[in-house]
């Protein structure tokens, strides 16, 4: 997440032209917030950039493992925001 944070905070590219035009090219994938880096999700949510799951997968996996309750959606959202 190096590059993208720089590129977005001070506008530096790596000197590699490869690198860099990837960098260009996904950094509008993100957003700086605060500043946290934030990722667009699929469908352009913004998603904390960390090596959590996020609350909607987090249901999904649960619900592929066969668990359901009313409120599950709510609860597991709750349990990754607090993730930091």
């Amino acid at each position: 997440m190096t590059p993208y944070r720089c590129y977005w905070v001070d506008g530096i590219l790596s000197l590699e032209p490869a690198e860099a035009r990837v960098v260009k090219k996904n950094s509008r994938r993100y957003t700086l917030i605060d500043e946290n880096l934030f990722r667009h999700g699929f469908t352009h949510l913004t998603l904390i950039c960390g090596s959590h799951i996020g609350g909607q997968a987090l249901s999904s996996k649960a619900v592929r493992a066969g668990y359901y309750w009313p409120t599950m959606r709510e609860d597991c959202t709750r349990y990754a925001q607090r993730c930091k």
